[in-house]
């Protein structure tokens, strides 16, 4: 848990004080206050200014109950109804001392009286502080566990991994129809028996068919199961996908690799909640929670005419998008550990860390495949690995190139100026051109980098910029 501690906020760290106050003396004076002792305030002059501001959402509100636009009772309903965990400070006269208790059962913090006194004021607001403060430490941590449990294996305290964790858990105790869509190697099984293991069928079966690695003509047979003598080679009976399944989940990955026949099949047993064997004459009743994982655009394959328009909204009632691996490349050490753990027995030693320099090639890397890349990667660095560090050697070369400085092209000999430029010795290129040609090939080999172009060209920044902007060049050349 140790990297879900947060450092405790200064005053000019937080948001605003509210200062809901008709009296304008007072108002002042409580932000002298809090502006000496470090803190933001924001003055209001009456309870329907406060409710009306979709500005920043305050820290504390300090709320006199005397306002005289909207009784202050009712504006601290109505603040508490917005956010339940706001800190409110009630301001009161001392004959008001009992509504102060009905207002601290309303959901107010603590209370303080008139005379304002500069001392307990600030005393009440560190208080609140450190309660609020308190309160989003716990829900981070509760956050944390829910996203731990509901993930199971998928590795990752990235926000991006964090919306997954919630998106998988709206949908674990109802039968809803998922759709998990991402790129190749991003996770979309392990996704998928996420979902099972943490709803009402976890003790059911869970069975996955990868529908992109079976022949048209035997994706209704695998689905659906057959009978003896239905088709050459059936000597006897199979159950079907799902027929396994029953009370559990089926996975479809890869869906948008099923045939338009075997679609229809789908459709009809979704409908239905019965299939029927290939070569059978009777319909045999399913209950089976339905997840789908592809890393195909649906909707362009509907509108395509490859897949059918009535089976895609029974089955995308819910998608849940899987982030790549690039767009979350804070994850990759703790991806990287995982995988050091793993995989090290199957090098038959003990491989304990990656050096620095190593795990920041790796994280300058795309990831086209995603996490399977990452492990697969992983995998060949504890093979190339003789010690129990990985180091930048023991990176593939197209990995710990990444790592290192760029060094800067061999300077053109003056008789090779037209060969640089790529033109025929007998061709005559305007001036213009050759300045194209020149500032295009500098920014190539920098990388896009102007500054290191303008050197090499033996110019200013400023001119270089200048003259990209005459060109109409990109520097998006690298």
């Amino acid at each position: 848990m140790g990297d879900l501690a947060h450092p405790k906020l200064s005053p000019s760290q937080m948001g605003p004080i509210a200062i809901v106050e008709d009296d304008p003396a007072a108002r002042r004076m409580m932000r002298f206050w809090l502006e000496q002792a470090g803190y933001r305030a924001k003055e209001y002059c009456g309870g329907r200014e406060v409710l009306e501001d979709d500005g920043e959402v305050p820290a504390i509100a300090c709320v006199d109950l005397g306002l005289g636009d909207v009784p202050g009772l009712k504006v601290l309903q109505h603040l508490h109804a917005r956010d339940a965990e706001l800190p409110l400070i009630v301001v009161t006269a001392q004959r008001e001392v009992e509504t102060a208790v009905e207002a601290m059962r309303a959901g107010a913090y603590d209370y303080v009286t008139k005379p304002l006194d500069g001392n307990r004021l600030l005393h009440a607001i560190h208080r609140a502080s450190e309660r609020r403060e308190l309160v989003r430490n716990v829900h981070r941590l509760e956050s944390a566990l829910t996203e731990r449990d509901v993930l199971g294996s998928i590795i990752g305290h990235s926000p991006a991994m964090r919306e997954l964790a919630h998106q998988v858990e709206r949908v674990l105790e109802s039968d809803v129809a998922v759709c998990v869509f991402g790129e190749s190697g991003t996770g979309k099984e392990l996704v998928a028996r996420a979902i099972h293991s943490g709803g009402s069928r976890r003790r059911q079966p869970f069975v996955a068919i990868n529908c992109a690695g079976i022949p048209e003509s035997l994706q209704e047979s695998e689905l659906f199961g057959h009978e003896r003598g239905a088709f050459t080679g059936a000597t006897h009976m199979r159950r079907g996908r799902f027929e396994q399944a029953h009370g559990g989940t089926l996975l479809l990955d890869e869906l948008g690799e099923m045939s338009l026949a075997t679609q229809a099949s789908l459709l009809r047993t979704l409908q239905e909640k019965t299939i029927r064997r290939v070569g059978g004459s009777s319909d045999i009743p399913v209950d089976v929670r339905i997840v789908c994982a592809t890393h195909r655009n649906l909707k362009a394959e509907v509108e395509a005419g490859r897949f059918r328009e009535d089976l895609y909204f029974r089955l995308v009632v819910y998608p849940i998008m899987l982030p790549p691996l690039r767009d979350r490349k804070e994850d990759i050490p703790l991806l990287v550990g995982n995988f050091l753990q793993r995989l090290s027995e199957d090098v038959g030693r003990e491989v304990k860390s990656i050096a620095p320099e190593a795990l920041e090639a790796l994280s300058r890397h795309h990831w086209p495949g995603n996490v399977r890349e990452l492990q697969n990667v992983v995998h060949r660095s504890l093979l190339a690995c003789r010690g129990e560090t990985i180091t930048l050697s023991d990176l593939p070369p197209d990995i710990y190139r990444l790592a290192l400085p760029t060094i800067p092209p061999r300077p053109a000999k003056s008789g090779d100026a037209l060969s640089v430029l790529e033109g025929p010795e007998d061709e005559v290129i305007p001036l213009r051109e050759l300045e194209r040609r020149a500032i295009q090939r500098a920014l190539r080999v920098t990388r896009g980098s102007v500054s290191k172009a303008a050197k090499l060209l033996g110019i200013g920044r400023a001119t270089l910029y200048r003259r990209i902007a005459s060109l109409e060049l990109s520097q998006d050349v690298a």
